[in-house]
């Protein structure tokens, strides 16, 4: 009997799939040949992120329904993107900021581990595990001890997840991203610098820069951490927790300049207050990640930045643009 054309293809499920950066890694799954249901509960996606060759789940990762998905359909690969992303949420809630971060993630490791899924690749956090005492750029073992309910609970996670892998043999890989930026990122709420100052000064408004803008972070292009998710996918053997950033620190100050000179931003930025519960400096060292796969960032900033702008001039729309081109305006 001829088996159907589907059956050799590997089975991934994503969660936060219609999410900025779980879309770009289901673009990346599906172009490898996986078989990709999207989980999501479109509190932050959107149903157009979603790749059409993509099947759509619509629930929130601690509902019944995600963990009787996995021990029905068995994946060979979880990609756990979804997440409460709200610092100040979690400082404010930290019950609720658990509840999504640890206890329902807890149960999709769970199941994940009972129903024999050969590669678990967990969202972790390297921005949020540095501190005033971390060297800069932070490689994986000298972080620091975190200082929000967010981080804390993404570094739960980490250890339950090689409890898992200990105890019931499930491959997990924890990939601690940088401050990941480009197209599709949420400019509402709390969320990336690059979308919100992007998104400001295509419409002209105020963007505030918080405290004195000296602040650095380690800005990873979206594409290129789909890039690391699907290395990681493919490395069997490879197990515990990689940095995935450029190692490059960039000022807050340094970021809005960039951005005003591509869009062609007059303004000088406004005050706004400092951000606490962060560090003052951060990049990760992503050299044991590197050797290990071969991955490394590869997108310059400027480059970046581009697409980014580019994307949100579309999404924003011609009439509230404040240059339609504004690439052309330099060699």
């Amino acid at each position: 009997m001829k088996k159907s054309s589907t059956s050799h293809h590997p089975i991934a499920l994503v969660t936060g799939g219609a999410g900025f950066i779980g879309s770009h890694v289901v673009d990346r799954l599906v172009a490898d040949g996986y078989r990709v249901t999207v989980l999501d509960d479109l509190s932050s996606g959107q149903r157009k992120n979603i790749h059409p060759a993509a099947n759509f789940l619509h629930a929130d990762i601690g509902d019944p329904s995600a963990t009787a998905w996995i021990r029905k359909n068995k994946p060979d690969l979880i990609c756990h993107l979804a997440a409460q992303i709200n610092v100040r949420v979690s400082i404010k809630e930290p019950v609720v900021d658990a509840e999504t971060n640890v206890r329902a993630s807890l149960g999709l490791l769970d199941a994940a581990a009972k129903a024999s899924v050969k590669r678990f690749i967990f969202a972790g956090s390297g921005g949020a595990l540095c501190g005033d005492d971390s060297p800069v750029p932070t490689p994986e073992d000298q972080i620091s001890e975190p200082q929000s309910p967010y981080a804390i609970a993404k570094r739960t996670i980490e250890l339950y997840g090689m409890f898992y892998q200990r105890e019931y043999g499930l491959p997990f890989i924890a990939l601690r991203f940088a401050n990941v930026y480009g197209p599709r990122q949420n400019a509402k709420g709390e969320a990336g610098v690059v979308s919100m100052f992007a998104t400001g000064m295509l419409t002209n408004g105020d963007v505030a820069v918080n405290g004195t803008g000296k602040q650095t972070r380690d800005f990873v292009f979206v594409e290129d951490v789909a890039d690391a998710v699907l290395r990681a996918s493919k490395k069997k053997t490879l197990c515990g927790a990689f940095n995935v950033g450029t190692g490059k620190e960039t000022t807050i100050t340094e970021l809005f300049h960039h951005l005003a000179k591509i869009v062609g931003y007059k303004k000088k930025p406004k005050k706004g207050p400092p951000d606490k519960n962060a560090p003052l400096r951060s990049a990760l060292d992503a050299s044991l990640y590197h050797k290990a796969t071969g991955w490394k960032a590869a997108t310059p900033l400027r480059e970046g930045l581009k697409k980014t702008v580019l994307h949100f001039e579309t999404e924003i729309g011609a009439s509230k643009r404040i240059c339609l081109y504004p690439f052309k305006k330099r060699s």
